[in-house]
């Protein structure tokens, strides 16, 4: 779809010179142009000055000289580098300092309140991912009692201290879809007993003879290793099943994702634009291949000729309440086979220094700084 940013317009001369490595030579048309990209370190750009774009002064667009952006993985480092001035902005809080940063409003408090907080609901969908042609999880009911199992509410009441817009009780569609229903989607709630009977009756009674998993997640620690080790500790408290936790490079984890290497994985998911359509591909079971080759969208292989007949019907209805309909019947065909743990909605927090104006910040988090400015602030004395 032409909605995404992937599907921007280059130059077919660029991309013929460099091929395979135009990544890393990109041209366009946008406000900023390419200067570098260290990986994990950095990426800079600066000013186009033959962007199209005036302001209604008519100023030439972007006001910025250029921006670099900083890959700081450990969230608590770039929180603090943040206060001491040397970034103009700190993705997310680390969930240990949130209840004494953030009061009950979602307003900054104490010293943090001469900065600007910025948060807002996010098109996404954090969830543990699992491949119903492996293992244990061929089983609908080991699935769908791992569902039960996992109070979500306590992981963000104690874990994330709050930090999350709510619990992923009713599909991976989030809430905040502009016109989805999700609600009328009926998931998993926290549901210990019920989780015991269906492992039960899958033949492990109190979780005997059920083998050892692995939930591979991806490297860098911060809020996905505290989720997952509290994960791993209701999975054994409640069904009395082990969990290994296995952390990867980010890379390798997609890729061990892709290829299927992964039966039990960690990932979440973005809008890439503000439709259902964007989350339902990860169930559409045309996109997984016949044999054993990789499978990088729909990574549970889900499989379901019901749920492709109501997706695509979707797909090809114009009326905007008729195809949120069909979304909502062929999401509830997925949920039912539970080929994924949905965890939570997240809430996108971002911390901006006071100086900083037109800060974009929205559900999707495309950050356009076409217009945004940095105005001196005089403090009293």
């Amino acid at each position: 779809t032409v909605t995404q940013t992937s599907m921007g317009i280059v130059p077919r001369e660029a991309v013929e010179y460099y091929g395979k490595d135009f990544f890393q030579h990109p041209v366009g048309s946008g406000p900023f142009r390419f200067v570098s990209w260290t990986p994990d370190r950095d990426l800079v750009v600066r000013r186009n000055p033959s962007y199209w774009d005036v302001d209604e002064h008519g100023n030439r667009l972007p006001y910025l000289d250029g921006i670099r952006f900083s890959f700081i993985k450990d969230d608590k480092l770039q929180l603090l580098e943040f206060a001491a001035g040397n970034l103009e902005e700190s993705f997310r809080i680390p969930n240990e300092f949130f209840a004494d940063i953030v009061d009950e409003n979602k307003n900054p408090k104490g010293k943090w309140s001469r900065f600007r907080l910025l948060h807002k609901t996010a098109l996404s969908t954090q969830f543990y991912g699992m491949v119903i042609t492996k293992d244990v999880f061929r089983d609908l009911r080991v699935r769908r009692a791992i569902n039960y199992a996992v109070d979500r509410n306590r992981i963000i009441r104690y874990v994330l201290k709050g930090q999350a817009a709510g619990p992923a009780h009713n599909g991976l569609v989030p809430p905040s879809m502009p016109g989805y229903r999700s609600d009328s989607v009926i998931g998993y709630t926290f549901n210990p007993a019920r989780a015991r009977e269906l492992l039960a009756q899958a033949g492990y009674p109190n979780g005997v003879g059920f083998p050892e998993i692995t939930l591979q997640l991806n490297a860098g620690g911060g809020r996905n290793v505290s989720i997952a080790e509290a994960i791993q500790g209701m999975l054994k408290e409640h069904l009395n099943i082990s969990i290994k936790l296995q952390q990867v490079e980010f890379a390798q984890h997609l890729s061990d994702i892709d290829k299927g290497k992964a039966p039990f994985f960690r990932l979440g998911w973005v809008a890439d634009y503000p439709d259902p359509e964007s989350f339902l591909n990860l169930y559409y079971g045309k996109l997984v291949p016949s044999d054993d080759e990789d499978s990088p969208i729909n990574s549970t292989r889900f499989r379901s000729a019901e749920f492709d007949r109501l997706f695509e019907q979707a797909l090809s209805t114009t009326n905007r309440a008729e195809r949120m309909r069909l979304y909502r019947m062929a999401e509830q065909i997925a949920i039912d086979n539970a080929p994924m743990l949905l965890i939570l909605n997240d809430e996108d927090y971002r911390f901006v220094q006071p100086y900083v104006k037109n800060h974009p910040h929205n559900s999707m988090d495309r950050t356009n700084h076409h217009r945004t400015s940095m105005v001196p602030v005089r403090y009293a004395p």
